[in-house]
């Protein structure tokens, strides 16, 4: 038995996928490993939830994009909380300055939104009675600097919605 955790690459966590069903059934989320097997049917070949089995795919828990986002790369997941600009109606209600200073704050919340919902994720697989801690997945050399950026998945950029104009009486110059 196991006295310590684990570490494997990604190409090693990749054979605990349940198509081997010899092997536990392994994912990761943030680097961290778990044995899912004592739920086969959900993470196993042909489960809902298939996967996120053999990878770190923190980016899929957040984006729901499961195919498209079975990765750990975070870089640009916020994008899916931002508003979508229409430079148009925004210059209507904002000055350059003030829709600078909405957009960093707009960037700092949905981060912070990307955050918490990575932290919920990771934390209902450590407080889980079902699944059981393994180890960690070693981060390549470089990584990501060496990896693409990804754009949003399509599911994720969909949800996105128009920034919502300020109420008549909040209008620049009361108009």
């Amino acid at each position: 038995m196991q006295s310590g955790p684990i570490y494997l690459t990604p190409a090693e966590l990749a054979q605990y996928d349940g198509t081997d069903p010899t092997k536990p059934i392994y994912l990761a989320i943030n680097w961290t490993i778990y044995d899912v097997s004592a739920n086969r049917a959900t993470y196993g070949p042909g489960g809902s939830y298939h996967w996120f089995a053999g990878c770190d795919a923190s980016r899929a828990f957040v984006t729901g994009c499961f195919a498209e986002d079975r990765t750990p790369d975070m870089r640009g997941v916020e994008e899916m909380f931002l508003p979508i600009e229409d430079p148009i109606e925004d210059a209507k209600y904002w000055t350059p300055e003030e829709l600078r200073e909405m957009r960093r704050r707009e960037r700092a919340e949905a981060k912070q939104r990307v955050h918490e919902a990575l932290a919920h994720w990771s934390r209902f697989f450590a407080e889980s009675q079902k699944y059981h801690f393994v180890g960690y997945v070693k981060k390549p050399e470089g990584w990501p600097k060496n990896e693409p950026r990804r754009k949003l998945c399509d599911a994720a950029a969909k949800g996105r919605k128009k920034r919502t104009p300020p109420k008549k009486d909040e209008k620049k110059d009361g108009k």
